[in-house]
């Protein structure tokens, strides 16, 4: 925040000496735990006062816990994700209310019947009535379509579930998500493209810009294409949604590996990524990312986390790369935990 300014200052102050400066700041103490005590409930805070206190309070994060009485330092964190919220607030209520969605239980079976038959949307409508669910045609066809299964002709061979299993060693995904960073143009949003390996879980971050344009993503394809070779690591397939953010990436990608595009509105079809943007919010909702350069490290210390440190349950709790796991069991007095982000990342191994 090198930008900040003190025209909100007395212009007496701004000629002290040190020393007086720091008479001031005690005074100044000394007047706020004052009124605390004599006023000691919920101060009523506007939208302009919050946004006062974040932009002035990261200015002095260092020393921030030990000089702030009106609120707590996690209330700044929570204002600032409500912020970032705040920023990408759409009305995304339907127009008109529509018919009342089914239960679950009724498109489990739907997606049973579907899997293990061949049969259309009438066929399956019938079926489901058997069974006591009175459903359409129609309702069949958008769950279906919502989870990526095709229509009977061309339901032939595998389904989506089982060609990712069957595909797992040689199939990435890739996808991008925003983050809102604070740097001296104001709360700026950054857009991330990363890799996942489908069957070890492993991560390659390709970058983060605020404007990805076509160049920008062709050179991380060609990283990514780059980082692949140099790690004997197989890729047949990259699955990504029908973004056109990815037709730069699908030009230079397109000669070396398969492009398979998930179905649209249909997010579960790249739940590995989107399983592992979750993870990467949980540790970033917890931090105030001043820049772009405090941005890449903190993606860099997730990346070695999730690829070097984290098991993952959805491989029976391993670690995507290898890791030199113990013959016995550990005592406890020599185990040691290495924090990385402040205590948000910590990896326990033998001292």
């Amino acid at each position: 925040m090198n930008s900040q300014t003190f025209d909100h200052l007395p212009p007496s102050l701004l000629t002290l000496s040190r020393y007086d400066l720091l008479l001031v700041m005690d005074f100044m103490l000394h007047q706020n735990a004052v009124l605390r005590d004599k006023f000691p409930g919920r101060v009523p805070l506007t939208d302009c006062d919050r946004r006062t206190l974040v932009t002035l309070g990261l200015c002095i994060r260092k020393v921030l816990a030990d000089v702030i009485s009106i609120v707590k330092p996690e209330t700044l964190l929570a204002w600032n994700r409500r912020m970032k919220r705040e920023k990408w607030t759409y009305d995304n209520k339907p127009k008109s209310p529509g018919r009342p969605r089914k239960d679950k239980e009724t498109e489990q079976l739907v997606l049973r019947l579907a899997e293990e038959n061949a049969w259309g949307y009438d066929r399956i409508a019938g079926e489901l009535r058997k069974l006591g669910h009175a459903v359409s045609p129609g309702y069949v066809h958008d769950v279906l379509k919502r989870h990526g299964i095709p229509p009977c002709p061309n339901r032939k061979g595998l389904s989506w579930k089982s060609f990712i299993q069957a595909h797992l060693d040689v199939a990435w995904a890739t996808d991008f998500f925003t983050e809102e960073v604070w740097t001296l143009a104001g709360l700026t949003t950054y857009y991330v493209l990363f890799f996942i390996h489908l069957a070890t879980r492993r991560v390659y971050f390709a970058g983060c810009s605020p404007t990805p344009h076509a160049e920008w993503v062709s050179q991380q394809a060609r990283n990514f294409s780059m980082f692949v070779a140099e790690n004997e690591t197989p890729c047949r397939f990259l699955i990504h949604d029908h973004d056109a953010s990815f037709l730069p990436l699908d030009h230079v990608l397109k000669s070396e590996f398969e492009i398979i595009r998930t179905p649209v509105h249909a997010p579960q079809c790249n739940a590995y990524a989107e399983r592992f943007v979750r993870e990467t919010r949980e540790t970033l909702d917890n931090l105030i990312l001043l820049g772009e350069r405090h941005f890449r490290h903190v993606l860099k210390r997730i990346e070695r986390h999730h690829n070097l440190h984290r098991p993952h349950q959805g491989i029976e709790n391993r670690i995507p790369l290898d890791y030199p796991y113990p013959d016995r069991p550990m005592p406890p007095d020599s185990v040691k935990c290495d924090s990385q982000l402040g205590g948000l990342l910590n990896h326990y191994h033998a001292a």
